[in-house]
């Protein structure tokens, strides 16, 4: 097991709003206003989990909330200025679960433990609305490549072919266009402690996870001219032999 330079994570947990904001009477509006008008616009209920940069500097006029969608159980950030304008991501990350929801079935028929997120790389932006699909999603925003970021338990019955399978049967799924995976491989303590940060957080940056010790990071990806890495390298990386 390698020894890991820590870094300062980004990853923000799911802090109940009243022991973080304390007696401040501004955090606690600011929630409520945020609150109000996703309940609103959503027709759902939503609490304030989070804030994190906020108003007060020169360079800073926003403050950013990250926010529980309590029917979903997701996780998203939303922002507002000082004249109650508010952007949020909710969409955009009901999206992203439903991608990830047909990984953590591959991911499951394969015997296997494990969470996903995705990022996706566009040609061109598009609207996204509450209830888009995948196939509308694809169809209207002609994505040709698909990442997701899987972060998975040790295990002996992992294989170059499993991890294989489970981006051919998403792929399968997609009908392309390409995906790439990479798998963050962890023993028991270093998964749970990962895993369960990730059920709370708003937003993932990969580089977060740099901070941990992981057992092995494989990279997997398929492209319509088949699979880039032969199993003997995938099996390679799984051992941690090409990770340094």
């Amino acid at each position: 097991m390698r020894n890991l330079l820590k870094k300062v994570s980004i990853i923000v947990m799911g802090i109940s709003i009243l022991s973080l904001f304390g007696c401040s009477d501004l955090n606690k509006q600011t929630a409520n206003i945020i609150e109000e008008y996703l309940s609103e616009k959503y027709n759902e209920s939503f609490e304030v989990k989070y804030l994190g940069e906020r108003w007060g500097t020169k360079s800073n006029n926003t403050v950013t909330t990250y926010v529980k969608a309590l029917d979903s159980n997701i996780m998203f950030t939303a922002l507002m200025d000082k004249s109650e304008n508010i952007v949020e991501n909710y969409p955009e990350m009901l999206l992203m679960n439903k991608f990830a929801s047909v990984f953590n079935k591959a991911i499951i028929a394969e015997g296997l433990d494990a969470s996903s997120w995705i990022r996706i790389h566009l040609e061109q932006p598009i609207e996204i609305t509450k209830d888009m699909t995948i196939e509308d999603y694809l169809q209207k925003s002609n994505a040709d490549y698909i990442h997701v970021e899987i972060v998975m338990k040790n295990d002996k019955s992992i294989t170059a072919e499993k991890l294989k399978t489970i981006v051919q049967q998403s792929y399968d799924v997609f009908n392309g266009p390409s995906i790439s995976a990479t798998y963050w491989i962890f023993n028991d303590d270093e998964y749970k402690e990962v895993n369960d940060k990730l059920k709370k957080v708003a937003n993932i940056d990969p580089s977060s996870l740099e901070s941990y010790e992981y057992h092995s990071m494989v990279f997997v990806e398929l492209t319509e001219n088949g699979f880039v890495d032969s199993d003997e390298d995938i099996n390679k990386r799984l051992e941690g032999e090409m990770n340094e």
